[in-house]
């Protein structure tokens, strides 16, 4: 039986070191059929002169400017051969049966759309078991110890495998959502595809965690608002959307609120929780806010288009979702 092949992608921005480490770690994994994609975001450290001399065999595409996460993968994608897409943050360090232990779970049922491995921080702590999206729309972290394989929302783009077939069957990850929740979009429109999601713990990778991103907080802030507004108006099913909208803000529009006055008058919130994926982290403010409002007012021509993509080609209703308990209120 023909061994997949598998393309590992990673996406890096000045980070030289933590790439050593992940190109290390990747170079004593078990599994041959696999080709090495670095896409870097512009860098202005020395990051491609030391893969180019210690890592020869690694596939890279350098860009002319920082471009996210979501375009660079997508651009990587395009030139992949391998049979699964393998996206990998830099700034993880992977155990030797990573891959194929997700690729077993894949190729025992072909439902499977896409796997994440376990992700822990380097203490040894849970950092993810994937994540979930509860009924209106909201994401959240599930740090569950668990050894059981099991079904998840959506896959962290820190150790994510998909079919190459189902990801270009989706258009990729949506370009406009630069960074933040763009795996959680994608895995949104896998199941509603048909496919299923899943949660592989004996896929060990050692993540850790957040070393871009505290560089760009406030436009970190902005795209995580504005992404996650995004993917309930193309996410649910437009009979659903106004109603969904209407009870996300009213719910979550006073706690947000909150949030951003106690950071504004006491510097921190007593609100945020470690099981859950603050709407507009890091440090909300009302400025982001109101910027992802008029983004979301001057995209809804795209948003349209983009629900109407998603809603033509549904297999999954959002009410089957529910009743499966992939869109859920229960924190798992």
């Amino acid at each position: 039986m023909k061994t997949p092949k598998v393309s590992i992608i990673i996406i890096n921005y000045n980070g030289k070191k933590l790439l050593e480490k992940c190109l290390e770690s990747l170079y004593k994994i078990d599994y041959e059929s696999h080709e090495i994609i670095l896409v870097d975001n512009n860098s202005s450290d020395d990051t491609l002169e030391f893969v180019t001399k210690n890592y020869p065999s690694v596939i890279i595409i350098k860009l002319d400017s920082n471009k996210g996460f979501a375009e660079p993968n997508n651009i990587a994608a395009k030139i992949a051969k391998g049979d699964y897409l393998l996206f990998l943050n830099n700034d993880t360090i992977v155990t030797p049966n990573f891959i194929s232990e997700m690729i077993k779970v894949s190729e025992n049922d072909k439902t499977v759309g896409i796997c994440q491995s376990l992700l822990l921080k380097p203490d040894g702590n849970v950092d993810s078991s994937g994540d979930f999206i509860d009924t209106l729309g909201v994401v959240y972290n599930s740090k569950s110890k668990t050894n059981e394989i099991r079904d998840i929302s959506s896959a962290r783009g820190a150790s994510m495998l998909i079919r190459n077939s189902i990801f270009k069957q989706l258009n990729g990850f949506d370009k406009n959502f630069f960074v933040s929740f763009e795996d959680v979009d994608l895995g949104w429109r896998t199941w509603i595809l048909g496919y299923n999601i899943k949660f592989v713990p004996s896929s060990i990778v050692y993540h850790h965690g957040g070393t871009t991103i505290k560089k760009f907080k406030s436009e970190i802030a902005f795209h995580g608002f504005k992404n996650q507004i995004s993917m309930k108006i193309t996410n649910f099913e437009p009979s659903l959307v106004f109603f969904k909208l209407t009870k996300f803000f009213l719910v979550y529009g006073f706690r947000e609120i909150k949030i951003w006055l106690d950071y504004v008058f006491k510097g921190s919130t007593n609100l945020t929780s470690t099981n859950y994926t603050s709407l507009v982290a890091p440090k909300p403010s009302l400025k982001v806010i109101l910027k992802s409002i008029l983004w979301i007012i001057l995209n809804l021509k795209y948003l349209w288009n983009k629900s109407k993509f998603i809603n033509t080609s549904r297999v999954y209703s959002t009410k089957y979702l529910e009743q499966k308990g992939i869109i859920s209120s229960i924190k798992k």
